[in-house]
């Protein structure tokens, strides 16, 4: 990665505990988790969602930092702050990539939690996952109610409806690596945009036809399991990266989001216990959480989300 990175320090309204120089400190941790945050709703509003999610990543810190208090970690967990909030979408993008990119070069035994924000934050995390860990060979599992594959806007502009098809068009990265759309609706996406996904090699699993069909009693994370198992006995897969948008989760549980999914959805404990088999992958380097939204609800949606990333790392 570029040695020459500005660490320019978000000043939120939560504590920071460690600044990006401090990486190298930890190169003997053999379990750590980083934790960067992605405080920007823009690809949101050009996808024409609501407004509201450039607060996300504060209001789950603040929930997560109260119960990390009350929990025996056994990995350790630093927080090296989040993208400053003053740039444009497309230098945030770029400030993103520039970050985990970094922290996987200098801790490449690390696991990452990037909190958003919108959802175009999935590209850039991608990015830095490849270029920090020198792979070109991963497993990408987008859970979302939707595709994410719509083509970029007004001159190139990515948004939070366009990050899995600029991944997909960056054949220099992604040449050799797999991909897997999960908890999709039907409903939610074209024809055109799901045959795009299969015609790029990736593989989409229905909510309605392909889960909630599956004779088990969570069937979330019996479907999760298939996807993560087949990922990690392929050994031309290196990492696998977990990329989480919360709208595809239901809204009795989750409905401070952009687009709530009132009908459907995975439930809380199908999120829950698919963050619990995460842990045990050996392969997951990256989890990314999206489209959380505080100005249609908080309390409810950021004490599930903390309560996700809680499971992910206890």
């Amino acid at each position: 990665m570029n040695q020459d990175v500005d660490f320019i320090q978000c000043k939120p309204s939560i504590s920071i505990d460690f600044q990006m120089e401090d990486l190298p400190k930890f190169k003997n941790e053999p379990n750590i988790v980083v934790l960067f945050g992605f405080p920007y709703d823009e690809g949101t509003i050009r996808n024409k969602g609501r407004a509201g999610g450039e607060n996300a990543y504060e209001q789950i810190m603040l929930a997560l930092k109260q119960k990390l208090k009350e929990c025996n970690i056994s990995q350790k967990i630093i927080h090296v702050g989040a993208v400053p909030k003053q740039l444009s979408l497309e230098d945030a993008h770029e400030y993103l990539y520039q970050h985990v990119g970094e922290i996987f070069y200098q801790l490449p035994q690390a696991k990452v939690i990037v909190i958003g924000g919108s959802n175009d934050q999935s590209y850039p995390n991608f990015k830095g996952l490849v270029d920090g860990m020198q792979s070109k060979k991963l497993g990408v599992i987008n859970i979302d109610s939707h595709l994410d594959v719509r083509p970029l806007i007004n001159q190139n502009q990515s948004h939070s409806g366009s990050p899995f098809r600029s991944m997909l068009e960056d054949t220099e990265r992604f040449q050799n690596s797999k991909f897997v759309e999960f908890a999709i609706k039907g409903c939610t996406c074209s024809y055109e945009h799901y045959k795009y996904v299969l015609n790029k090699g990736g593989k989409v699993y229905f909510l309605e036809k392909d889960i909630r069909r599956l004779k088990a009693e969570n069937q979330g994370l019996c479907a999760m399991n298939n996807v993560l198992t087949e990922f990690e006995e392929d050994n031309n897969i290196d990492y696998i990266f977990l990329s989480f948008d919360v709208d595809s989760i239901n809204s009795a549980w989750c409905p401070g989001v952009s687009a709530p999914s009132v009908v459907g959805g995975l439930t809380n404990i199908e999120a829950l216990s698919i963050m619990d088999r995460a842990k045990k992958s050996k392969k997951i380097k990256l989890i990314d959480l999206s489209e959380f939204n505080p100005a249609v609800e908080c309390e409810r949606t950021s004490n599930l989300i903390s309560e996700m990333i809680i499971t992910f790392i206890l």
